[in-house]
């Protein structure tokens, strides 16, 4: 025979749903607030900076006919 879960149980475990909900929630929109009031970086503008591009493992060649195009648009 099966036992029934106790209604105190029931309810203690929708309060801790309900205050984590209310605690992940509120972490979110408080990051979402800091990021919003944070200084707005820099998206456009010309620019001297160098771009390093460095690999950490040689890989191995493989024979394809694959191409690869990169455009720049400002």
């Amino acid at each position: 025979m099966e036992k029934d879960i106790p209604k105190a149980t029931i309810i203690v475990l929708l309060v801790l749903t309900v205050l984590v909900s209310v605690i992940g929630t509120w972490t979110v929109l408080e990051s979402i607030s800091i990021k919003e009031t944070s200084p707005a970086q820099k998206t456009a503008g010309s620019t001297n900076e160098d771009i390093e591009f460095n690999m950490e493992n040689t890989p191995e060649l493989v024979e394809t006919n694959a191409n690869i195009k990169l455009e720049i648009k400002q």
